[in-house]
């Protein structure tokens, strides 16, 4: 038979193609067959140092019940069948083939939900579960939890940040009233530009934080000149005014020809433009001698210099 050139090339394509079919399959073969892990060849190990090469299911239950002749008495210890290593499973009583299987089950995906679950292990004996169930832990991880279970670990654990957060809030209330100043009984007069915030606490009608705005608003004026500025604060009630009284030698002053731009401006009754006009009237004219020469500047209305004529010093 004569083959022309060409068929030639696809016969020797076709056969090319067939070997390499044929050494993916065997290759895959080899690369997917199932190899022994250290732990099963331990367990045929210590199989055939027993001599259980040829035992039964039944055989080997009847000996886990305690007729191993010649092997030690099986122990008893906390444990974890999702996680204990098959020496540790023959050490707790488990035949060698017992072990191997729950390790075949785990390598195939498995888990042991619940202490229950370890009596689906093949030959396991009623005296040999009730011996290891006691001791048997199941790792949170692998806990199962149907629907009523999921519910009653949320309300314990709600219940339990209840009174966790009941007994916080009565701690924090307990302190702060051993740190709460007390108030004073009878009419006490104090001086506005000298009192700190503990002190003026014991002010009735004065808390925490309008105690912290009294002194806050002192700090940005210099100090008060007058008690009637605390209205300017909105928090403070005007109930609080007999309770207190002012010492105007206490007023820091704004040292209105040396001062910068961004120092006059910082005073609450200043601002920018009013500061900005001192500055240029300054470059201008040269020192100011008092309020009147401010007074003649658009930035200073009347009220605006009343305001600012305690603080200012020339």
């Amino acid at each position: 038979m004569y083959f022309r050139r060409s068929d030639r090339h696809i016969l020797l394509q076709a056969f090319i193609i067939a070997i390499a079919v044929w050494a993916g399959v065997m290759i895959d073969r080899w690369l997917l067959k199932p190899r022994e892990s250290e732990e099963l060849v331990r367990i045929e190990e210590l199989t055939d140092a027993i001599g259980t090469t040829q035992e039964t299911p039944s055989s080997v239950s009847a000996q886990a019940s305690g007729s191993r002749g010649g092997l030690s008495l099986p122990e008893t210890f906390p444990f974890d069948p999702n996680t204990a290593d098959s020496a540790t499973l023959v050490r707790l009583g488990l035949a060698p083939w017992q072990a191997k299987a729950v390790m075949h089950y785990r390598q195939q995906g498995g888990r042991y939900h619940r202490t229950t679950d370890f009596k689906k292990v093949p030959g396991m004996t009623p005296e040999t579960y009730e011996r290891l169930a006691p001791v048997m832990s199941i790792g949170r991880q692998f806990c199962y939890y149907d629907d009523h279970e999921i519910e009653a670990d949320e309300a314990a654990y709600k219940e339990q940040r209840r009174v966790k957060d009941s007994l916080h809030r009565r701690r924090s209330d307990s302190i702060a009233a051993l740190d709460r100043p007390q108030k004073y009984r009878e009419m006490t007069v104090l001086e506005l530009n000298a009192a700190d915030s503990i002190t003026l606490q014991r002010i009735p009608g004065i808390g925490p934080l309008r105690a912290r705005k009294i002194v806050e608003y002192r700090e940005r004026l210099g100090g008060y000149h007058s008690v009637s500025q605390l209205a300017e604060i909105k928090v403070v009630p005007n109930e609080v005014a007999p309770w207190l009284r002012v010492d105007v030698s206490l007023v820091k002053k704004l040292q209105v020809n040396t001062m910068s731009v961004s120092e006059l401006a910082r005073h609450p009754y200043m601002g920018f433009a009013r500061a900005k006009a001192i500055a240029q009237y300054r470059r201008a004219h040269g020192r100011i001698a008092d309020i009147t020469a401010l007074m003649l500047l658009p930035e200073f209305t009347e009220v605006a210099a009343d305001r600012l004529k305690p603080y200012l010093e020339y």
